[in-house]
């Protein structure tokens, strides 16, 4: 497999999930389905830039280093299992958000992810992690819960239920 087609192989599987998902989203009615259709929506766009951006075109080349902040052609960008290996990373952390946020809802999981992934992957401070955890949630929970009237999921152990 050549390393163009090793590189998009994650865009591609991002972007059939963009597509479910949007796809998904419209099965609620009304209200309830805004923040899943924009959370479809930006995911689609988001995986198109991205599969813009493995390619050896002008514009690929400036959205990479855009992105990724690494020029396409140097060499960790050819290294094809640096990128596998993080892609694994990333899924497994969205893997492990996922299941928390079902055990115990946005609002608990969002401070527990972020300290965790700003620590463990991100290697920051303390400090600073703890300080952006309490900060995504405040605004997480102000924003829809308060401003958007959205009733966020609770998660099971708080009495959520899909």
């Amino acid at each position: 497999m050549s390393r163009l087609a090793v590189r998009m192989v994650p865009a591609f599987v991002a972007l059939a999930v963009a597509v479910i998902f949007l796809s998904w989203s419209h099965v609620y009615e009304g209200r309830s389905q805004t923040v899943p259709v924009l959370v479809g929506w930006c995911a689609l766009v988001f995986t198109i830039l991205d599969i813009i951006a493995q390619t050896d075109t002008r514009a690929g080349r400036l959205l990479h280093e855009i992105l990724s902040g690494e020029p396409l052609d140097s060499a960790a960008s050819l290294d094809t299992t640096t990128p596998t290996s993080r892609a694994v990373a990333a899924c497994a952390w969205i893997a492990a958000f996922v299941a928390l946020v079902a055990v115990i809802g946005f609002i608990a999981a969002i401070p527990v992810y972020t300290l965790a992934f700003m620590r463990l992957q991100g290697r920051l401070p303390w400090r600073k992690s703890a300080i952006t955890a309490v900060v995504i949630t405040a605004i997480t929970w102000i924003v829809f819960e308060q401003l958007l009237s959205y009733k966020v999921f609770e998660g099971w152990v708080f009495g959520g239920q899909f």
